[in-house]
């Protein structure tokens, strides 16, 4: 069976215009273009990370009623940095039936800078979001999306001894609890493979894809993939899109 998957950090559904540096502003409203590109490549998984929701709809869904996937999940973490009055999220959509639906918040150290303008910015609760997909004839596979902190934000290098523990607590809480697993996030580190970072967790029989491109309009490799006891067969790094990460699409063979 051929597995058809996108990664996405989606900014809040907001992308820069067309004349804009990378450094933005990504302040307009992009969910149409971000619609566009899903059914273009007509995923039947789909890992998003940045989602709004309020108390009327969820960006979740109305992407996968356009794009025709009918399961989904979406789990909030913290209020919005990009939107007032929004909730900030992390989604999976399914074209097959979701069930065992487990979030965790990784634990928060609380970094703290200060902004340009005097304000304390404080690092966001992130978590991780797991489920089960049944794909019939008595196929399954547990899929995962996870967003952590923008480290370099900070001015935080994760690699340093004194946030081991940081990287133990990502490590367990991410780790898979079934055989096939597939996991789809952003990570904030800003390397090809993830075997520094977080040993523990690739130390559990599973692989990653090494992407060859950023998936960043800055020339960063923020999002990882990594996956057990299924093969993968290629992904692609979408650049022409206006949103500050670029989606990153794959296929898999179950």
């Amino acid at each position: 069976m051929l597995l058809k998957t996108i990664q996405w950090n989606i900014g809040g559904g907001k992308i820069r215009k067309p004349d804009d540096s990378a450094e933005g502003p990504y302040s307009e409203n992009g969910l149409e273009q971000i619609e566009s590109v899903l059914k273009k490549y007509q995923p039947d998984l789909v890992f998003l990370q940045e989602t709004h929701s309020d108390t009327r709809n969820t960006q979740t869904e109305i992407i996968a009623k356009s794009i025709g996937l009918p399961n989904l999940i979406n789990d909030t973490y913290d209020r919005s940095h990009l939107e007032d009055d929004q909730e900030l999220g992390q989604a999976i959509i399914s074209r097959w039936p979701i069930s065992e639906h487990n979030f965790e918040l990784f634990t928060n150290p609380h970094f703290q800078i200060t902004g340009q303008n005097g304000e304390i910015w404080t690092s966001h609760n992130k978590g991780v979001s797991k489920c089960l997909i049944n794909l019939g004839v008595g196929q399954e596979i547990q899929v995962a999306t996870l967003h952590l902190i923008p480290f370099r934000r900070f001015g935080i290098n994760p690699l340093e001894d004194q946030f081991e523990t940081l990287r133990e607590n990502i490590s367990s809480l991410a780790r898979p609890a079934k055989t096939t697993f597939l996991l789809q996030g952003d990570f904030n580190f800003n390397e090809t493979s993830l075997e520094q970072f977080l040993p523990g967790l690739l130390n559990q029989n599973i692989s990653e894809v090494l992407l060859d491109k950023p998936t960043t309009p800055k020339g960063r490799k923020y999002d990882h993939i990594i996956f057990r006891d299924i093969k993968h067969i290629k992904s692609e790094v979408i650049t022409d899109v206006l949103t500050d990460h670029f989606p990153v699409y794959s296929e898999f063979e179950i």
